[in-house]
């Protein structure tokens, strides 16, 4: 007689993650003064001496986690972090639409933006490498549905301090003395005449505050 024991295959959990983005129209506000967008760039931690452009992104973002049920075969774990834009560029409006001032303080704040879109896009990768960490096999076994919720809210701030991470170095490579100085020189002194002042244009991209 032969005794045959069948045992269930142990299954992996598998974990899924996407980001879908929704990307808001950029637009331009010209309704803010020197002094505004001087005051707003501090209030982003960017001390400026006179700040002319400013870029933000008010950006929303959320993380949906599917309902998890170890019982059943093929454990399946899948995250959707939905992000929504709403990119905006403020241009002091001491400098007159047109004007050669104006055009270099927009496209340095469009470079902003450029730089914004690339951690955007980098930020899928950086989840997958992210969900893997915080949602190891060990931890799905084990988590309840509240120590699910508590994981998914760290990973979805891990996933906005990412963002940021992802955004500084290059918005720092665009928003130094050097950059300020070599755009302050241009436009044959417009600066100087629309501003009162010969001090150098500066820019910044405030970090984005996400709901």
């Amino acid at each position: 007689m032969f005794l045959f024991i069948f045992a269930e295959p142990v299954l992996a959990w598998q974990v899924d993650s996407r980001v879908v983005i929704e990307y808001g129209a950029l637009s331009i506000d010209r309704a803010k003064s020197v002094a505004d967008i001087t005051q707003a760039q501090g209030e982003g931690g960017f001390q400026a001496g006179i700040g002319l452009g400013l870029f933000q992104n008010k950006m929303q973002m959320e993380l949906v986690i599917d309902p998890v049920d170890p019982a059943r075969r093929g454990k399946r774990l899948a995250l959707t972090a939905r992000i929504k834009t709403a990119p905006v560029i403020y241009v002091a409006r001491e400098l007159p639409e047109g004007s050669c001032a104006y055009r270099v303080v927009l496209n340095h704040e469009l470079q902003h933006q450029r730089f914004d879109l690339e951690a955007l896009r980098a930020l899928p990768d950086a989840l997958r490498r992210m969900s893997r960490e915080v949602f190891t096999p060990e931890a799905l076994d084990r988590l309840d549905e509240t120590g699910l919720a508590r994981a998914r809210d760290r990973l979805l701030q891990r996933l906005k301090y990412a963002y940021d991470a992802l955004g500084f170095p290059r918005h720092q490579s665009i928003d130094n003395p050097q950059s300020y100085a070599e755009l302050g020189g241009r436009c044959n002194g417009e600066f100087a005449k629309y501003l009162g002042t010969d001090k150098p244009a500066s820019g910044a991209a405030a970090p984005a505050k996400p709901g």
